[in-house]
């Protein structure tokens, strides 16, 4: 209690110590009240986040093994993720964690000497922009960027990708999601040049609108931002894409981005490439339908990578046990599939009382059709089964009476 008071002394604020994953740091004291949002500390910290810096960590280990890289973590807050990437993984040549907060970056500097990895974790105390910016001659880029800010990563997005190397990872989490899921239309516009659209999956569309922004500001600088792992969770989605350098791979990628229509009358998707018209007559049952985009088409996730993180969280579920669900659906999910329907949805449209998700996926492969869960909703499925399909797996789900 005395080290508590020492620093409530030192910082101007009370701290409390904190233990996750591998780490001990010190955070500012999370109030006890419904309302409590992690803005208002005096340093950005959100405990519920964990599985996004799981996965950041799950990532790199699976994908970058034992190779050494330089990592940015462009607005790191209390620390944490850059400790555990330096306590949790292999990967790491030296990790910049900054923050424009001078606030940030004294308690930074007391839970990296707390975990004793003052010799790769350097903090920095500049706008993300201006160090993302900073590139002298031949200085090596960085192989992995994390931008995770409160609200959109877009106003950071195109320094990182000039600050990350060929073939480094980039990832961008965005909060704002009443924006990407199509509550605030005219936000989506302004912040990511795409229109949303309110539809049963609309938490997916606002992954591959973030997806689709950052392959359109990587291919205006010649590069390639492949999207390799992504999920929607909580009050956020996150994205990452690995970074190649040339037109003719950005041109490719560019390809993949393109327009997402949804008949509600009949529940048909469309997707088509950003250089055709967006559909906007159902083909199906002939109503006009709505659109959004531009965004990513293609499949957000890279099969492999997936398999590997999931095995890693198993072997070290002490570590993750928070994020297994999360990393098994993402490896379970059928990522070349758009869209997905919740149960309840199809189950009132079918006037039909709702069954389980997976006896759906289940009948709906017995037909033929394809099918899977999404990690983004448990009670939903992903198909390519038509209206009635679906209602025949439903009639033959319904248990004999």
């Amino acid at each position: 209690m005395n080290r508590l008071n020492s620093l409530k002394e030192e910082l101007g604020y009370e701290v409390e110590l904190r233990r996750e994953g591998k780490a001990l740091f010190y955070s500012p004291k999370i109030p006890d009240r419904r309302d409590f949002a992690p803005t208002d500390l005096p340093v950005f910290f959100n405990p519920v986040s964990k599985p996004n810096r799981d996965a950041t960590i799950l990532l790199l280990a699976s994908k970058f093994g034992e190779s050494k890289i330089r990592i940015c973590d462009a607005l790191a807050g209390t620390g944490v993720r850059s400790i555990r990437i330096a306590l949790e993984t292999d990967v790491a040549e030296e990790i910049t964690a900054n923050d424009i907060s001078p606030r940030a970056c004294k308690l930074m500097e007391i839970n990296i000497r707390l975990n004793g990895v003052e010799n790769l974790v350097k903090v920095e105390n500049l706008d993300a922009n201006e160090l993302l910016a900073r590139h002298d001659p031949g200085k090596p880029k960085y192989g992995y960027i994390d931008i995770d800010p409160a609200g959109s990563p877009a106003p950071f997005l195109e320094n990182a990708f000039r600050a990350c190397r060929r073939g480094g990872v980039l990832s961008a989490t965005a909060t704002d999601m009443p924006a990407l899921a199509g509550a605030k239309p005219e936000s989506c516009m302004r912040k990511y040049d795409a229109k949303p659209l309110r539809t049963p999956f609309s938490k997916e569309i606002a992954l591959r609108i973030l997806a689709g922004f950052m392959v359109r500001a990587a291919a205006r600088l010649n590069l390639a931002a492949k999207p390799i792992y992504a999920f929607s969770k909580d009050h956020y989605v996150k994205v990452f894409v690995e970074v190649e350098r040339g037109k003719k791979p950005a041109n490719e990628l560019m390809k993949k981005t393109g327009w997402i229509s949804y008949c509600p009358s009949c529940l048909k998707i469309y997707a088509v490439e950003r250089f055709r018209q967006p559909i906007t007559i159902c083909e199906g049952c002939g109503n006009r339908i709505d659109y959004a985009g531009p965004a990513w088409i293609g499949p957000l996730n890279d099969v492999d990578l997936a398999s590997k993180i999931l095995s890693r969280a198993i072997k070290m579920q002490e570590l993750y046990r928070e994020t297994i669900k999360l990393v098994n659906a993402l490896a379970r999910e059928d990522h070349s599939l758009l869209g997905y329907f919740p149960i309840n949805y199809l189950a009132r449209i079918l006037k039909s009382p709702p069954i389980k998700p997976i006896t759906l996926i289940e009948k709906l492969r017995e037909l033929g059709y394809r099918a899977s869960i999404t990690h983004v909703d448990p009670s939903g499925i992903k198909t390519d089964a038509s209206l009635e399909g679906i209602r025949l797996a439903f009639e033959e789900a319904k248990p004999n009476i």
